[in-house]
């Protein structure tokens, strides 16, 4: 797993045993799995051949000040057990930061378009997976009338500032900064879907 800030906050032991990084994987699947279960959430990934998987996307729909739509039978499985490498006090402390500077710039706002989670295998980056994962939540936002954010990490600003997300704000951290950043919806033009894509 790549490391970025918020990984390196929640995990910060940079080697970890065998052990620790399968419970490290296993956690964030099933965290995943959980995001999945939430009724506004869209899953997208790209795919090479029939089975190799190159990336993918979840974005959520927030109808307002950050609140989505859960499933009446979602179990609270993150709250069941935390790997023994987690840094819980860290953890809670910068994800307040970064959820206080999301309700500042999305204050009073309709219908957010959140982009939550991207990731590229390492194989297939600087390959234009990444710009094909947010062009596709681009165009649902703008088929949709929808305004979109993204809180972003150091490696990602580029890449959501060419797709018309603004920078907001910052939140700085010992391991590097977030950048918040909105994008207002755009007239949408239509497009075909686009090879290598599968909805789940």
């Amino acid at each position: 797993m790549k490391r970025d800030p918020l990984q390196m906050t929640m995990f910060p032991n940079a080697n970890p045993n065998a052990d620790e990084e399968e419970e490290e994987i296993k956690w964030t699947v099933e965290g995943l799995q959980e995001s999945l279960e939430n009724d506004s959430s869209w899953f997208r990934k790209v795919t090479v051949g029939s089975d190799c998987y190159a990336g993918f996307a979840v974005w959520t729909l927030e109808s307002s000040s950050g609140k989505t739509r859960r499933k009446a039978n979602s179990n609270e499985r993150r709250e069941s057990w935390n790997p023994a490498s987690l840094d819980v006090r860290a953890w809670n402390q910068v994800s307040k930061r970064l959820r206080e500077e999301r309700q500042k710039v999305l204050d009073g706002k309709q219908n957010i378009w959140r982009l939550n989670t991207i990731s590229v295998a390492p194989e297939y980056q600087r390959q234009g997976v990444g710009s094909m994962l947010l062009q596709w939540g681009c165009d649902k936002a703008d088929s949709c009338g929808w305004n979109s954010f993204v809180m972003a990490s150091p490696d990602g600003v580029r890449l959501y500032s060419r797709f018309g997300f603004e920078v907001m704000g910052q939140v700085q951290t010992e391991h590097g900064t977030f950048t918040s950043m909105f994008r207002e919806s755009k007239p949408y033009m239509g497009q075909e879907k686009q090879a290598g894509f599968v909805d789940i």
